[in-house]
């Protein structure tokens, strides 16, 4: 019984190694500074633009189009609407201005109606 679950054990840390094997496997140089020494990578060779990658028939070129003049429906209407907003914070301060003086009005009525 135990001997089975030992090879089960072994079985499943093997069955996960070739399962998930290593992603990046660093090569180790033999000579030089020690055999443990990882090479560094070469991180001097250039890296093509994003552009070159993408595919020429012209399909991400119109996505870009129609999501640039989305943004742009948006932002004029944003900007109407912040045009929109100021006017009525004006109408209200108007407003206000009109609900005082209607206010003093009333006040000098009714004292002149107490007299």
């Amino acid at each position: 019984m135990a001997e089975d679950k030992r090879r089960l054990k072994i079985g499943l840390k093997t069955s996960r190694l070739e399962m998930d094997p290593p992603l990046l496997t660093p090569t180790r140089q033999t000579s030089g500074r020690g055999k443990n020494h990882i090479a560094p990578d070469d991180t001097t060779k250039e890296v093509p633009p994003l552009s070159s990658k993408l595919p020429s028939n012209g399909i991400m070129e119109k996505s870009v189009n129609q999501m640039t003049t989305m943004l742009s429906n948006i932002l004029e209407h944003h900007g109407r609407a912040n045009q929109r907003l100021a006017s009525l914070e004006e109408d209200l301060v108007h407003t206000k201005r009109e609900e005082e003086k209607l206010k003093a009005t009333i006040e000098a009525l009714e004292r002149r109606k107490a007299r």
